[in-house]
């Protein structure tokens, strides 16, 4: 395959979204919805450069996975920009068919208790400033201007959850996303 001489492409910034970049690529996204800040030191070959009300990207001589790269990045300061000016929201539900079980928020800590009926609550730590939750009856909400955040914490909750040494068919019980969102937009729903 023919390999790409140069690359470059061009992120608009939205109005009310302010977006710094500094040498050793560590990016700052500040919106009206709070202010996310990225680490992208480890991207090699790939310049990022701020243009007043854009960011371009560009490249020489890149690879397939430099170019991967480079549009990864991109993808994830465009959920970042969606994320400040209108937040990302993550719906779980806990699910139980015989010990009823509910979620506890403490200091930094999402407790599931009375899980299949054991003593011990099943604990997540999470540490993030950006991520409000919010319980809810049955129904567990995360929200947040980062998408990757939201997910992972969402992610550790299923995982601390998870049934070991018992048939999955009939124990189904756990806490699992039902629905994402931006702001009031449906992106994915269980239905």
């Amino acid at each position: 395959m023919v390999k790409a001489t140069f690359f470059k492409e061009e992120l608009e910034i939205p109005d009310g979204v302010k977006v710094t970049v500094s040498e050793d690529h560590h990016i700052k996204v500040k919106g009206p919805n709070g202010e996310v800040e990225k680490d992208f030191s480890h991207i090699r070959g790939i310049k990022i450069i701020n243009m007043g009300n854009k960011l371009v990207f560009s490249a020489h001589f890149l690879r397939n996975k430099t170019l991967a790269l480079a549009k990864t990045i991109i993808n994830i300061l465009n959920n970042l920009m969606l994320g400040v000016q209108t937040n990302y929201k993550y719906c779980l539900m806990v699910c139980y068919s015989h010990f009823p079980c509910n979620v506890e928020i403490k200091k930094n800590e999402i407790q599931v208790v009375n899980f299949l009926g054991e003593r011990a609550p099943r604990k997540i730590k999470f540490d993030n400033n950006n991520v409000d939750i919010e319980v809810k009856g049955d129904e567990l909400i995360l929200k947040g201007p980062d998408k990757e955040i939201l997910g992972q914490i969402a992610s550790n909750i299923k995982n601390a959850c998870k049934i070991r040494k018992k048939d999955p068919r009939v124990f189904q019980d756990g806490v699992y996303i039902y629905k994402k969102m931006l702001g009031e937009e449906i992106l994915w729903e269980i239905k």
